[in-house]
């Protein structure tokens, strides 16, 4: 008794796998009208033929719990449908009208003893037309597929695809990016006039010009190429201003480096030819600052390697601006030190320069006279 059971069970099982593995397949080629289906428009028409061959179910050609669902997205399309068995024969045959048709399995279930190799459907899809409502993506032209009883899908489908381009949405899509494209030239402009460096910048504009010219020029003649014409050109734009902002930050280091170089020759040169020290009250807040100055270009350099731009030109900036402070009390300074020695309460000696120069002038002067005057009266006895 167990063994007729653990048989019965078993066929069940192969049973199940038998109907589980089966799925709709094509014979032959599906043919579509037009042939190239990835460049459709809104309004477009479209036709599809082909035949599927059915699966079988046990000792029927077709499981007549299921159904056999016809689909398209296409506007109005008109379907054509003749079943065949293996040899030729028709069977039966239906028309169609409407996104969704559906045949019956009872309508396709028969014993196989009658159709040997099973059953399988041609079917034509005409009058289709692309809806208005499709800008841009995927379309199902044409799909086959099994459904159960509560419509869930069996096995795999038969399936054609085509892809919308809608030429109004590629010309807004082109002029879009002509604005970002605008933006970026004016950028490049505005650094041209700050002494930026430009050149990689400019090479990405020109790339993405070129890019969005071609899709332009494409959008009547070879639609499907232009998406990827104008990504092209999204992707040069956002390299360009990135660019721009890594040759604006490279300048602002740059020019708060060459600062803080002028201060240290400044530091040196009160050190070494003046002989201060770096304790010297009148050198300190210069050396505080500068070394501020020096910290903050430090953290530019850091974020401008990690690829931080704008935040590595912020800080560099605040690099500049400590550095000139700097350089401002250390003019300050210099100038000082260059009136030279004055006792306290006195004025400098660079200060009396001028006066001591004429008092000079008017002693030689009157040394003469009086020289003269004492060879005239030794003359005369």
């Amino acid at each position: 008794m167990k063994s007729r059971y653990t048989i019965l069970i078993c066929a069940l099982a192969l049973l199940c796998l038998v109907q589980a593995g089966a799925a709709l397949t094509y014979e032959g080629t599906l043919v579509t009208t037009p042939t190239a289906v990835n460049a459709l428009k809104p309004g477009d028409g479209v036709a599809v033929t082909g035949v599927i061959k059915l699966p079988t179910s046990g000792d029927q050609t077709f499981a007549s719990q299921d159904n056999l669902e016809f689909y398209t997205q296409l506007d109005k399309p008109k379907w054509a449908v003749v079943i065949r068995a293996s040899d030729g024969r028709e069977v039966a045959s239906k028309d169609f009208g409407g996104k969704r048709a559906v045949i019956s399995g009872w309508e396709l279930a028969y014993p196989m003893d009658n159709y040997e190799g099973g059953l399988k459907v041609e079917f034509s899809l005409t009058d289709g037309t692309i809806p208005s409502s499709f800008t841009s993506g995927d379309i199902i032209l044409f799909r086959a597929q099994e459904l159960d009883s509560s419509d869930n899908p069996v096995g795999a489908s038969v399936t054609k695809n085509g892809t919308v381009v809608n030429l109004n949405a590629l010309k807004d899509q082109v002029a879009a990016v002509r604005v970002d494209l605008a933006n970026l030239k004016t950028a490049i402009d505005q650094k041209v006039a700050m002494g930026v460096d430009v050149t990689k910048a400019q090479q990405k504009y020109n790339a993405a010009n070129t890019a969005l010219t071609s899709a332009a020029n494409k959008i009547d003649t070879s639609p499907s190429e232009v998406s990827g014409l104008i990504q092209t050109a999204t992707t040069a734009i956002q390299d360009g201003n990135s660019l721009l902002d890594q040759a604006w930050a490279d300048q602002s280091i740059q020019k708060a480096r060459t600062m803080l170089t002028s201060v240290d020759g400044l530091i040196t040169e009160f050190i070494v030819n003046d002989s201060l020290k770096e304790s010297d009250p009148r050198l300190v807040p210069i050396i505080n600052k500068r070394d501020l100055a020096a910290q903050a270009i430090g953290s530019a350099n850091d974020l401008f390697t990690s690829g931080s731009y704008p935040s590595a030109r912020g800080k560099a900036n605040d690099g500049y601006s400590l550095a000139n402070q700097a350089w401002n009390l250390s003019l300050s300074l210099k100038e000082d030190l260059d009136k030279g020695f004055a006792l306290p309460g006195l004025p400098s000696l660079g200060a009396l320069l001028i006066p001591l120069l004429v008092a000079a002038v008017i002693l030689a002067i009157g040394g003469v006279i009086i020289y003269r005057r004492k060879m005239h009266w030794d003359e005369l006895g």
